[in-house]
């Protein structure tokens, strides 16, 4: 049960924060915000 708790706190909260949000030409590298 806690398993599938943490699971889906990661994909819920944490994935959204540190996944870039896009790349293009201009901006090479992704930049995480906050």
């Amino acid at each position: 049960e806690q398993r599938e708790w943490i699971r889906e706190f990661f994909f819920r909260e944490v994935m959204p924060v540190i996944t870039p949000i896009g790349l293009d030409p201009s901006h090479p590298f992704p930049r995480v915000l906050n």
